[in-house]
């Protein structure tokens, strides 16, 4: 199911700062916990968000800017650059 959402530069820009942000703090957060049931939920997590980061970025237009000579939809470092 595709739906529309129309987000300012700013708001997408924040967005993925935010996406990355819970991306990692989930990856420290896994490496942490015992609790193999939430570890799994950490992990459903981890893949969800690494599926959102790279859409994200391709919908940049400071993406290009950050990582100058690149042209694909990768995700950079997840610094906010300003």
């Amino acid at each position: 199911m595709n739906r529309k959402l129309e987000l300012t530069d700013a708001e997408l820009q924040e967005l993925d700062f935010l996406v990355k942000k819970e991306w990692r703090s989930s990856e420290i957060e896994l490496n942490h916990t015992r609790a193999f049931a939430y570890k799994d939920v950490l992990k459903e997590r981890i893949q969800l968000l690494e599926q959102l980061s790279p859409k994200l970025t391709c919908f940049k237009p400071v993406a290009t800017k950050i990582m100058p000579g690149t042209s694909s939809c990768s995700s950079p470092d997840g610094v906010r650059h300003h």
